[in-house]
């Protein structure tokens, strides 16, 4: 039998999951689901008004400025103008894309690739879950490097906790050590050269550093897909070349005020020192916020624990017939009508021979069930949670330095007709520092409100062992008159397994791929439904072994047919041999009534030795025979006789003489 893989990432099933929604008007859990991005959007609304605000403001300073022939100024302004526009649009756009949340039946996705309805395969994905409930152990990319080494001592839940929390832990540990040195190495620079003359050059020498180290966040999101793969050796090279940066930041420190001064010219240029103070300041904040939002609830590994019940079954009948019974008790299984994930449906093959070995085995899941989520009814309850309180102050930090950039390009903007350009530039640098903090608290805020948690539980049944395929006739082969034949495929000592194990698994948007935190033991489900199986494979009919309940009904019919049979048979007989007795015993004129062609008559004469007589019939005639016409007993003188009269050359003679009991 030939099976295929199916791979529940492919593009179809993706285009599939987010494109439709399925509906059900008795499914309330699902209809009434409550939108987790509920205050993530208020801050996003509020961000997008007061930066199109601020655009609007610094757009209606630009046309006056074109009024007035200043087309350079008009340029800077309006393109100011169009940065904040960006940041609100950008905004805007997200936030009226979550303003209403759908939870359907095809959410979340998988743990591995779903199999089409009544298609038999393994799903891409499905041995990994296999290994995973196998060993009763969840799998863990061990953390590499030095720096991860020391992020995962302080915080030791971290190493247990999903996949693109680790790796959301240590991009933005990294990036905060990163920070924080160069703010630490910015303070050091600025009280070394201000009032000096290369105080212009050394300030604005930080913000290409500044720049770079901001992209970090923005330029490595990947890592934090769920769907990623877990690179420790990637992970290492990033710890180990932080390591590096911030090795050579206090290189620079130390360097800077003697290599500097001899290397770089005095260039008469105003210092820079606020823009990249604001950029590296509210980059801090808003990293540091989502760290201890982040690692303020840690989805730690609780419990790893399955169940495995095993047995050993024997049956007349092929190994496939019990696909029958799991499927009705997997449909007693489906959650508010809903059909279970199929993850794999491998029916035990026995088509190769008489004889040989066979395995199979099938996996399901029900569908996962919301249990937590980043919902509140009220600002109240939010603030109650401490990881969400830490999401609310980096949501409230994105919209201040949105307020911030909005107020500052409004202002400056008004005046920059007289402003000189290195301070239009300073003003420009700052407005664009805010608007990369608020687009960086947003953006790494959204992957913790997306948190969602659920539970479901998983059955996975297999079976293997031994078979022998054989023609065999059914009824009594010596006596027996009902007999019938049939195929047998028995099975002897087959082993089954019955695993079963509630997870809770957590999910980063309904379209992310989930991870288990936690798995717990169904130890009755596990045992029942291996009793049922059980049961079932004993039942099965066959009358080769009547060991089965149907065995002996269909072998006790059999027996009473075959009675039956014989009964009838009986009868006939002594119905037969009744009427060869009435026709012994009618009176000999009844039997020459019914053939016209004979007579009746008496011996007169018969010698013995030569073998000859005659027969006076009733009428007073005689009849030679000789013993050459005489039927059964011999017709001896004075014997009562019948027989066929005939015409010879010598007289009449007498033919078919039979020799009767009656008397004439």
């Amino acid at each position: 039998m030939e099976f295929r893989w199916f791979n529940g990432d492919s593009t179809n099933q993706l285009k599939d999951h987010k494109m439709s929604f399925d509906f059900n008007s008795t499914d309330s859990l699902l209809n009434d689901f409550k939108n987790p991005f509920k205050f993530e959007n208020t801050f996003m609304f509020i961000t997008a008004a007061v930066t199109m605000a601020g655009a609007i403001h610094i757009i209606l300073t630009a046309k006056q400025l074109f009024q007035a022939h200043n087309d350079v100024l008009a340029g800077v302004t309006l393109a100011l103008a169009m940065l904040l526009g960006g940041v609100s649009i950008k905004t805007l756009i997200k936030a009226l894309s979550q303003v209403k949340f759908w939870l359907g039946r095809k959410h979340p996705l998988g743990l591995a690739g779903e199999l089409p309805a009544s298609e038999c395969g393994v799903g891409i994905g499905t041995e990994e879950l296999l290994d995973t409930m196998r060993h009763r152990a969840l799998d863990f990319p061990e953390p590499k490097g030095a720096l991860n080494g020391v992020l995962y001592s302080l915080i030791k839940d971290l190493i247990t906790s999903p996949t693109p929390v680790q790796a959301a832990a240590v991009l933005h540990f990294h990036t905060i050590l990163q920070l924080a040195a160069l703010l630490v190495s910015l303070a050091v620079s600025y009280f070394v050269f201000v009032g000096t003359a290369h105080e212009g050059v050394a300030s604005w020498i930080y913000l290409p550093f500044c720049g770079l180290s901001l992209l970090t966040p923005f330029t490595q999101q990947s890592r934090l897909s769920m769907d990623a793969e877990p690179d420790a050796q990637a992970q290492a090279s990033t710890a180990n070349g932080a390591l590096w940066k911030l090795m050579g930041l206090v290189v620079f420190s130390i360097m800077a005020p003697v290599v500097i001064p001899r290397v770089l010219p005095a260039l008469p240029i105003p210092p820079m020192w606020a823009a990249p103070a604001l950029l590296l300041t509210g980059s801090l904040i808003a990293s540091l916020l989502f760290f201890f939002a982040l690692t303020a609830r840690l989805d730690r590994a609780s419990r790893t624990d399955v169940s495995c019940e095993q047995t050993t079954i024997a049956m007349n009948c092929a190994p496939a017939q019990l696909w029958t019974t799991i499927s009705r008790d997997f449909q007693s299984s489906w959650v508010r009508s809903i059909p279970n994930r199929a993850y794999a449906n491998v029916p035990p093959d026995v088509s190769e021979g008489n004889r040989g070995s066979f395995g199979g085995f099938i996996v399901e899941e029900t569908q996962p069930v919301p249990t937590s989520t980043t919902q509140f009814a009220t600002w109240g309850e939010a603030l109650q949670v401490t990881s969400t309180r830490f999401l609310l102050a980096l949501g409230a930090w994105g919209t201040v330095c949105a307020t911030a950039a909005s107020f500052v390009g409004a202002y400056y903007a008004s005046n920059f007709a007289t402003m000189e350009r290195m301070q239009i530039s300073r003003v420009v640098l700052v407005v664009i520092a805010l608007c990369l903090v608020v687009v960086l608290s947003h953006k790494t805020g959204h992957l913790l409100w997306s948190r969602m948690q659920f539970k479901s539980r998983i059955y996975w049944i297999e079976t293997s062992g031994t078979y022998q395929t054989s023609t065999i006739a059914i009824g009594n082969q010596f006596k027996g008159h009902t007999q019938s034949s049939s195929t047998l495929t028995r099975i002897e000592d087959a082993t089954l397994r019955v695993w079963v194990t509630d997870i809770v698994s957590v999910a980063f948007g309904k379209e992310g791929q989930r991870s288990i935190i936690a798995m717990s033991p169904a130890d009755s489900v596990a045992k029942s439904m291996a009793d049922r199986l059980k049961a079932f494979a004993a039942d099965q009919s066959s009358v080769a072994l009547p060991t089965a309940h149907r065995d002996v009904q269909r072998a006790q019919s059999i027996g009473a047919l075959n009675a039956a049979v014989q009964a009838a048979t009986a009868a006939a007989q002594v119905e037969e041999a009744q009427r060869a007795a009435l026709r012994r015993e009618r009176p000999a004129a009844q039997q020459l009534a019914d053939d016209p062609m004979r007579k009746a008559g008496k011996v007169k004469f018969f010698n013995v030795e030569k073998g000859f007589g005659f027969i006076t019939s009733r009428d007073g005639n005689d009849y030679f025979f000789n013993s050459n016409y005489v039927k059964g007993e011999s017709a001896m003188t004075g014997l009562q006789v019948e027989f066929e009269a005939a015409q010879s050359d010598r007289g009449p003679i007498a033919k078919n003489v039979r020799v009767v009991t009656a008397t004439v």
